[in-house]
């Protein structure tokens, strides 16, 4: 039977015709397993989704293949990957959420210390935090600070309000029974 994807492109007469069915059915099976190769040779390029290629990217940052589970090996290429860049408030960001829900960073200048401010709402992995940190962490900063606060929440309150207007005459503007 021809798939139904085909059978709007075709006229009605190809529908009896056998070879053009065998032809369609060998077409599609072939287009089916052509596109899940190519979904994944573009996992391969994707390091939370590559398998058998996660030996291609420990070459590219450890010229050496490493030990450990999948996940352990990506998650040592991801560390390398951070610390090549530059030491910003957008990569302290991607870390910080990677491990909690973060609500803020701040630096204090005078101690060298990042300041990083987590929502108790979520769990938060400060062992891991804190690798990841230790591991892309320039000399002129000494410590990343950790804390965690309930976020701030907005209450809206809604009510009518009724006012009446009263005007009180003002002593000494008025003269009551004619003095003048």
């Amino acid at each position: 039977m021809i798939p139904l994807r085909y059978r709007q492109m075709l006229p009605p007469y190809w529908y009896e015709i056998d070879m053009a069915d065998r032809h369609f059915s060998v077409m599609e099976k072939e287009m089916s397993e052509r596109e899940q190769t190519i979904e994944d040779l573009g996992n391969q390029f994707i390091l939370q989704r590559t398998t058998w290629a996660l030996s291609v990217w420990e070459w590219i940052y450890f010229r050496q293949n490493q030990t450990g589970t999948a996940e352990q090996r990506r998650e040592a290429i991801r560390r390398k990957k951070w610390a090549n860049r530059s030491f910003m408030l957008p990569l302290l960001r991607l870390t910080a959420n990677k491990h909690g829900l973060l609500l803020g960073i701040t630096e204090d200048f005078l101690n060298k210390e990042i300041h990083f401010e987590f929502s108790v709402n979520q769990p938060v992995n400060m062992v891991a935090l804190e690798s990841d940190f230790e591991y892309i962490r320039p000399v002129h900063i000494r410590k990343a600070v950790f804390s965690s606060k309930i976020p701030e929440q907005i209450i809206n309150v809604q009510g009518f309000g009724y006012s009446h207007r009263v005007d009180f005459p003002i002593c000494g503007f008025e003269v009551p029974f004619g003095g003048g």
